[in-house]
């Protein structure tokens, strides 16, 4: 079976078509780079004295909040360099062996071309509430403690099918968010 010029064209332009409906997010980091409108598509946490996050995702004292605009300058396997649009703060996000997965992977996790407030407004009020205060509350939902503190590092809580969540402050210290058969947060401990 031959294809004319026509026919060919009007394939690609469909795929294409697909492609850009299929959604906002980008299919590897090297996309966003230097590109605008990329946002953080939960709260992060950095160490707020070193400018630095890492993929195991470390609950530092620090927080950029959801959906801060940023340009991300650098993706590399090791280091992903971003900085703050509104104030030019620049961060290292850096790859962390335990972290499940490989940086360029998990940094999609946390950057992309959509702002998700819309989705945020309609969750609960408690989600909203720990959201706003970058924590993990009892009452809250997966979803909002995703927007919150971020995905659970792979290496400790493979999947977020999961009723308990384990997360890191730093190196030496953790906590867990356990959920109820609805999907609530019934504990926190740290």
């Amino acid at each position: 079976m031959q294809f004319k010029t026509a026919d060919l064209l009007s394939t690609l332009l469909f795929a294409t078509f697909i492609t850009l409906a299929a959604g906002a997010h980008a299919e590897d980091i090297d996309s966003l780079v230097d590109q605008a409108g990329v946002y953080t598509l939960t709260n992060l946490h950095p160490d707020p004295n070193r400018n630095k996050l890492y993929s195991v995702n470390f609950q530092q004292p620090g927080l950029i909040p959801l959906c801060t605009e940023v340009e991300i300058t650098k993706a590399g396997s090791r280091k992903v360099m971003f900085k703050i649009k509104d104030s030019g703060m620049e961060y290292k996000y850096l790859n962390h062996k335990t972290a499940g997965e490989d940086l360029k992977t998990n940094a999609l996790r946390y950057f992309g071309k959509e702002c998700v407030k819309d989705k945020v407004a309609k969750l609960s009020a408690k989600d909203q509430e720990g959201i706003s205060q970058g924590k993990a509350l009892v009452g809250m939902s997966k979803q909002g403690v995703i927007y919150a503190i971020g995905y659970p590092p792979l290496g400790a809580t493979p999947s977020t099918d999961a009723t308990t969540w384990k997360y890191w402050f730093n190196r030496f210290n953790t906590f867990t968010v356990t959920f109820g058969a609805d999907g609530i947060v019934t504990q926190v401990v740290n």
